[in-house]
């Protein structure tokens, strides 16, 4: 018997092979509460959850198919950050083609979920207080980065 008289919130799985969800910051990445990035898990560690993950009504992630990218302080930009992530010749393209109509040329940090669309028209949530939803995008796992981090840190 549910004691709760609120109903929980739904939540949805947005799980698709070869799909990467993308998020950009422009919040500053030292402003944002260590709480909004606490992970909790379920399923021997394959099923996470957390403040992030919830605002956005996503029931889990599996922690091993995320991956974020940004700078400390101030901004850098876009394709500089995306370009670092996995995979990213394959999407960089479409990707810059959406950030560009948001309006983020520079952005403090990304989120990346591979394996993983996620819809804002299904959810009803397209940003929170620190992220906006760029878009899902296809992904190839056997392509390389636009930049290696070596090539940047010189």
């Amino acid at each position: 018997m549910n004691l709760d008289k609120k109903s929980p919130e739904k939540s949805y799985l947005f799980n698709k092979k070869y799909k990467v969800s993308v998020w950009a910051s422009t919040h500053p990445y030292e402003d944002i509460p260590d709480e909004y990035f606490e992970e909790t898990f379920s399923k021997n560690n394959t099923r996470a959850q957390s403040s992030w993950s919830k605002n956005f009504k996503i029931r889990y992630f599996n922690p091993e198919a995320l991956e974020t990218n940004g700078t400390q302080k101030g901004f850098l930009d876009i394709k500089q950050v995306a370009g670092q992530c996995s995979y990213s010749t394959s999407f960089i393209e479409n990707l810059m083609s959406k950030a560009k109509k948001k309006n983020f040329t520079k952005v403090s940090w990304l989120i990346l979920l591979y394996e993983f669309e996620y819809s804002a028209k299904k959810s009803g949530v397209e940003s929170d207080e620190y992220v906006t939803l760029l878009g899902a995008f296809n992904y190839d796992d056997d392509a390389d980065n636009v930049y290696e981090l070596e090539e940047l840190e010189e």
